[in-house]
């Protein structure tokens, strides 16, 4: 049975998606503000061509992106934003969930967004790259306020099932969640 394309299967924007389900989380935005959002960033992105185009062409890695999207819409909306994690950093998969844990628990109006690697198995290239927005931790599941539709999408992570370093992909840990990619956003206290 031939299947119809949706939005978000052919198009390379999760990680501006994954903004702007933020910003509904944190400032209960509306469509029309989401649909104003997405067309002010492909224009920002459509005036430097090669950005374009690596964006499209899945070449970035998107933090770029993504905090260039909450740097213009703070200024809009007022935005608590962290990076709790570096590239000079090396969190385990444990202090990443506690991370989690503790900001998603930490107070109502919170949101975080980050990005993962899928690999089928342990030896094989990702099979997707998909940045997501978090929205809640319970018993053990990180719930995701997911863009994807598609009936394989990840919609929950649950504790130990994840690593923080490619190296440490096994059978049963099939998920990179890369901690520098990692944004807590909340509205100010």
């Amino acid at each position: 049975m031939v299947k119809p394309f949706y939005q978000g299967k052919l198009d390379t924007f999760c990680a501006i998606y994954a903004v702007l389900n933020a910003l509904r989380l944190t400032h209960s935005i509306r469509v029309l503000r989401a649909r104003n959002i997405l067309n002010e960033t492909l224009m920002a992105l459509a005036t430097s061509p090669e950005v374009f185009r690596a964006v499209l062409e899945q070449e970035t890695d998107y933090c770029t992106l993504v905090d260039g999207m909450l740097r213009a819409q703070s200024r809009v909306f007022p935005l608590d934003v962290r990076q709790p994690f570096g590239t000079d950093q090396d969190p385990s998969a444990e202090q990443v969930w506690d991370c989690c844990d503790q900001w998603l628990n930490g107070g109502s109006n919170r949101a975080l967004v980050f990005r993962f690697l899928r690999h089928i198995t342990p030896d094989s290239p990702a099979v997707n790259r998909h940045w997501t927005t978090a929205d809640s931790l319970k018993d053990d599941v990180l719930h995701l306020f997911d863009c994807s539709h598609e009936a394989e999408a990840i919609l929950n992570v649950r504790k130990g099932s994840f690593v923080t370093r490619p190296q440490e992909i096994e059978q049963d840990k099939l998920l990179y969640i890369q901690p520098e990619t990692i944004r807590l956003i909340r509205l100010p206290v």
